[in-house]
């Protein structure tokens, strides 16, 4: 099984490879199995079987109402929408400081797993 680090604790204990998307994609490049498990945002695997079409690649479903390996959220973002917000400030969103900093908890994990794996 592969994994995204910003998947939840249980599915990161039994995964053989977690990483950030690149990370997914060279492993899954580079690995002699032939079949993987892959849990992260489903997007991913039309690259990964382009890239090795004679591997199989196998979306894990959700286990909650988020469904996060098919965030619609995430969808709504583009390089054009990032770029106007860095570029205006807009929009502005204010939050209480705790929310912000529970919010940045899995963001500095996922920075801490790619250092350490040399991501």
């Amino acid at each position: 099984m592969i994994a995204h680090p910003e998947c939840e604790a249980p599915v990161l204990a039994l995964a053989d490879y977690i990483g950030s998307t690149t990370g997914i994609l060279k492993y899954a490049n580079t690995s002699d199995a032939q079949e993987f498990i892959v849990v992260t945002e489903t997007g991913i695997l039309h690259q990964m079987q382009k890239s090795n079409p004679s591997k199989t690649f196998i979306p894990a479903p959700p286990n909650n109402s988020c469904a996060c390996n098919d965030c619609p959220h995430m969808k709504l973002n583009s390089l054009e929408k990032l770029y106007l917000c860095l570029e205006y400030e807009m929009p502005e969103i204010t939050m209480p400081e705790e929310i912000r900093l529970a919010a940045r908890k899995p963001i500095d994990r996922m920075l801490e797993i790619s250092a350490q794996y040399g991501l």
